[in-house]
């Protein structure tokens, strides 16, 4: 499954748009995670926690999305891209991939 965040796929053309398609995954901030945070960030820098979790639930909700789109029949989505919110008075965090999915064919040469 080819995903970008391009509006178009160099080489191949876009044959059918099957539509919007999504994944995502909401992560809470457990106390021990909290803590260890709260360490790191007496010292400044990276948390390392949070960029760990943040890595797993983008590589989850997009793992999500190319699930989705090839049960729509995709073999392709464009326009790709991702967004997360704050939820439950920060408490969670909602991780989200969203794209077109679409059936593309590769460009014939016309030599």
């Amino acid at each position: 499954m080819m995903v970008v965040t391009t509006p178009t796929l160099p080489g191949y053309r876009v044959v059918k748009v099957l539509g919007v398609v999504h994944g995502l995954t909401v992560r809470t901030r457990g106390v021990g995670g909290k803590f260890v945070a709260g360490i790191e960030g007496m010292f400044g820098g990276e948390v390392t926690t949070y960029s760990s979790e943040a890595e797993k639930a983008r590589r989850e909700s997009l793992q999500r999305l190319i699930e989705a789109a090839t049960g729509m029949g995709a073999n392709a989505v464009i326009a790709a891209d991702f967004e997360t919110s704050d939820i439950l008075q920060g408490m969670a965090t909602l991780f989200s991939a969203y794209g077109t999915a679409v059936v593309v064919e590769p460009v014939k040469d016309a030599a």
